[in-house]
């Protein structure tokens, strides 16, 4: 896992890459569906489009898209395996809809439909864990979006962040190993502004999936209308938590305000509140500067537990068990 999350910047270059066919459409509309770590880009790309795009952008992560789903609708179907259910159902359903659709995947059942349908198909490397194709599942998204002409996204903020990653790499792996050892026997809480939401989602998700460990997250300014006062029982066990903020240093001055008095209202009631910031010029580098500190973390609270951050066998085993 280690040598994957290493290559984040490598793998960034070469999906941009990546060969890709968008529908001769205008879309009124994007849905996209996918499941877990095949999600995840469509959250970071909806966040980036907000106040870009014109157009609606949802990300579905069940068996069906909405019912605004037509002929004038992109649906993007991402499965990292091609045989994710709820993904193929989400495709059956879009297609039965009448929608334009572009499959994301390595292989798979998803890439047998889209030839027989002839629907676009990006085909990306096949060897990872679905979690660990994140550039792979991301940026053909990005490049979809572009060549509709929905989304004015320039090549100098991809630039950026893969300089930025491959620049701050080691300085991320240091500050991961050591608050692995921070957080080990704790309950991780993971907070972040709305814009920074993407990168709260991939820290929990990595920290379960590679950690083994449950964490949870949530949204500024919404935790503060109810999460907030959840902050006084079990008292037990809320002193063994910690509270990562992620933080934007493009916060506004409202946002800074509120986070600041948060802190100092839980304080007294958590184990440990630590701050990490972002870095970058744009959204996405800041988005993809927090996921990096945080996959590294992942991977080191691995080791500290003594366990293999790869497999995922009760994820696998629900999979197996759903088939009969």
């Amino acid at each position: 896992m280690l040598e994957i999350i290493d290559k984040l910047p490598e793998d960034i270059t070469d999906a941009l890459k990546l060969p890709i066919e968008a529908p001769d459409i205008t879309p009124t509309g994007i849905v996209l569906g996918g499941m877990g770590g095949s999600a995840i880009g469509g959250d970071i790309v909806k966040t980036v489009a907000k106040g870009r795009m014109r157009i609606p952008f949802e990300v579905v992560r069940e068996y069906e898209p909405p019912k605004w789903t037509g002929q004038q609708v992109l649906a993007v179907v991402v499965s990292y395996s091609g045989n994710t259910e709820e993904a193929i159902s989400f495709y059956l359903k879009a297609r039965k809809a009448g929608a334009s659709i572009v499959v994301i995947t390595s292989n798979g059942e998803l890439e047998n439909l889209a030839k027989k349908d002839k629907f676009p198909c990006i085909k990306v490397p096949k060897g990872y864990p679905p979690r660990g194709a994140i550039a792979y599942l991301t940026f053909p998204v990005f490049r979809i979006l572009k060549e509709l002409k929905v989304l004015d996204i320039k090549e100098k903020e991809f630039k950026e962040v893969i300089e930025l990653l491959e620049n701050s790499k080691e300085v991320s792996k240091g500050w991961a190993k050591e608050m692995a050892k921070r957080i080990k026997e704790k309950i991780p809480f993971v907070y972040a502004e709305t814009k920074l939401f993407p990168a709260a989602r991939r820290w929990v998700t990595q920290l379960n999936e590679n950690s083994k460990t449950l964490a949870h997250y949530a949204v500024f300014p919404e935790l503060d209308h109810n999460e907030l006062n959840g902050w006084y029982n079990p008292r037990e066990i809320l002193r063994r938590s910690i509270v990562f903020i992620l933080r934007s240093r493009e916060e506004d001055e409202k946002m800074r305000k509120r986070i600041e008095i948060t802190k100092e209202l839980i304080e007294a009631n958590t184990g440990e509140i630590v701050q990490v910031f972002s870095e970058g010029t744009c959204l996405l580098s800041e988005i993809f500067s927090l996921i990096q500190k945080g996959d590294y973390l992942s991977y080191y609270l691995a080791v500290e537990y003594g366990i293999d951050p790869m497999p995922v066998q009760r994820i696998e085993t629900l999979k197996e068990r759903m088939k009969e």
